[in-house]
């Protein structure tokens, strides 16, 4: 029977200071000692930090499922209910509670907007790319963590959800806690309970984030990986018993007390509808094919996701020779965290991009490792890597120049050259690098480069991008009326709903046919219209004669993605432009003057 009875170094004790000289040599100097590896992941951070802030300030609308959590959050604010999500103002069950706490601690904290909502998923990330970076440092070594902290930073999908309000975050930084800490606790002797305990304490925090998921998932790739290597006989009853008592302290009392307020229809609707239902496909069936998640796992994890195939390989050939080493075992322990939450959510009927983000700390760390590793080895594979990403990123660039402006025909060249500028650079620098053979550089600047690049975006395009979206400005003209003025959309504006009740505090009337349409604006109350061109149009004459037109601009109707911006080849609007009307033919002064 194979158990691993060895204790765990203290952090950069002596021997794993000098094993972190050994490991990451004299061109990776940035780690050739924890002093130096801490200053690294402090400008790893900060940069992180930087973009994810400056991705949440200047996008002034909520992305994918933002909307459910802030408004919420606001909900729950205004009537300071702290059990009962509320959503339009009824009861609204789809996840627990714990981020909607956190979003109403900010909220109460800095104000109500949108990038205060956002703060909780920021931090989160943030604590994520720190125990990521630390974690992967004390197995492997400094180069190794420093390089796992970028490439989880910097890679696609992560870099977008870390400035979304969602639950995600959350469950990513959660989920990293608590396998660290099964995977400590399987090492030590003295301190396994403690760990275990902590661990369980982070699940239970994971289930009141997201559920289910957020215990099973650690816990079920932990147990394999007990299983594997023959180490089950180290749990004891007392530590599942502990365990499993202190997951549920953590979250059951919300639980019980969402059934004393709502009744068992909140419990089943969470348990079975959002969680049951939803895997099986019976409430939400996306038709995606089983292999959907794997995909999504590399587009997600890009550029980075490269290196994947290339460390399973080297993992591999490792286990051919058993699990006696402790390399072999950590390789092993970071596969199955990945492979256990892909294929439960290739399993799943209900698959969603996302729903793979939880993985990202474990390929990070293997791909992390795989590069420190091979950074003297001077092999066909690396050196391929990097006049690969090199040329990616200065094609990436060239691609950009010519693309942005079909975006943005009236913007300024200043407008958008910081995006193409900071890729090609980056790029340029990549080939400097890989042909002095300073490869640690390479990553190093290709990590710099998306930072650069994607703080461009936000400051260059996504402001841009927020000014063709009238109905933004459309939301200030309704905030400075009287709080009596009543609001309303046409139908096929549906997906701004949410925006504009979080926007103006007011919940509009939706408007499915052109006579109801005709009805407010015959209506002795005032009412604010926010409706498409072609619709007005169908008005009967008589409907148009207390009308007034306060504005009309050009509109994006479509959820913006990269997919989309491919597809109309940079063209964003529509054909028809987008009109804010007043039933009232006299306005007050108030209405004349959208904020810009």
């Amino acid at each position: 029977m194979l158990t691993v009875q060895e204790k765990p170094r203290p952090p950069w004790s002596p021997t794993q200071e000098s094993r972190f000289r050994q490991t990451s040599g004299p061109r990776a100097a940035a780690t050739r000692t924890p002093q130096l590896f801490l200053w690294g992941l402090l400008f790893v951070l900060t940069l992180s930090a930087i973009l994810y802030m400056v991705l949440s300030a200047n996008w002034p609308k909520f992305s994918r499922a933002e909307v459910f959590f802030a408004e919420c959050a606001r909900e729950m604010l205004r009537y300071s209910n702290l059990v009962t999500p509320l959503y339009h103002g009824k009861p609204f069950f789809d996840k627990p509670i714990l981020t909607y706490w956190l979003i109403m601690a900010a909220f109460k904290l800095l104000g109500v907007s949108h990038v205060i909502a956002r703060v909780p998923s920021m931090l989160a990330a943030l604590a994520a790319i720190a125990g990521t970076a630390v974690g992967t440092a004390l197995i492997a070594n400094g180069a190794a963590g420093l390089l796992a902290a970028m490439a989880v930073a910097s890679s696609f999908m992560f870099l977008s959800f870390a400035a979304l309000c969602m639950s995600d975050m959350l469950l990513v930084c959660l989920d990293t806690l608590s396998l660290s800490l099964l995977y400590a606790g399987s090492l030590s002797v003295r301190r396994r309970t403690l760990f275990w305990w902590l661990a369980a304490l982070s699940m239970g925090l994971a289930f009141l984030t997201k559920g289910p998921v957020g215990l099973a998932l650690p816990a079920a790739s932990f147990l394999i990986y007990m299983a594997v290597t023959r180490q089950l006989g180290l749990i004891r009853l007392k530590h599942v018993l502990l365990g499993a008592a202190t997951a549920a302290v953590v979250a059951s009392p919300w639980f019980l007390a969402a059934y004393q307020v709502n009744g068992m229809g909140a419990i089943n609707y969470f348990f079975v509808h959002e969680n049951l239902q939803r895997f099986a496909g019976s409430t939400y069936d996306t038709h995606r094919p089983f292999w959907f998640i794997v995909a999504s796992l590399f587009t997600g994890f890009a550029p980075w996701s490269i290196f994947l195939p290339l460390a399973l390989w080297k993992s591999i050939g490792k286990w051919r020779n058993g699990l006696t080493s402790a390399e072999s075992r950590q390789e092993l322990y970071l596969w199955l965290w990945v492979a256990v939450i892909t294929l439960f959510f290739s399993a799943s009927r209900g698959k969603i991009d996302y729903y793979v983000l939880p993985a990202y700390p474990a390929a990070a760390a293997l791909t992390g490792m795989y590069l420190a590793r091979s950074l003297h080895s001077n092999g066909r594979p690396l050196v391929s890597a990097g006049w690969g990403l090199a040329l990616g990123f200065v094609v990436a660039g060239l691609v950009s120049a010519w693309f942005l402006p079909l975006m943005l025909p009236e913007a300024a060249t200043s407008q958008w050259l910081l995006v193409p500028g900071s890729l090609c650079i980056a790029g340029l620098l990549m080939a400097l690098s890989t042909w002095r053979r300073r490869y640690f550089q390479v990553y190093s600047l290709a990590f710099a480069g998306i930072c650069l690049a994607t703080i461009g975006f936000g400051l260059q395009i996504l402001p841009a991008i927020s000014d063709l979206q009238p109905i933004l400005s459309y939301c200030a003209i309704v905030r400075e009326n009287p709080k009596e003025t009543r609001v309303a959309l046409y139908k096929t504006l549906d997906n701004w709903v949410d925006e504009v009740t979080f926007q103006t505090g007011r919940e509009p009337q939706v408007l499915n046919q052109v006579d109801e349409l005709a009805a407010c604006l015959r209506a002795s109350e005032h009412y604010l219209i926010i409706v498409p061109e072609d619709k007005f149009q169908e008005l009967p004459p008589d409907a148009l004669a207390t009308l007034r037109i306060l504005e009309s601009r050009p509109f994006i109707a479509h959820s913006l993605n990269p997919g989309f911006a491919i597809k109309r080849r940079g063209r964003l609007f529509d054909d028809v432009r987008l009109l804010l009307i007043s039933n009232q033919a006299a306005q007050p002064e108030a209405e004349s003057k959208p904020a810009r």
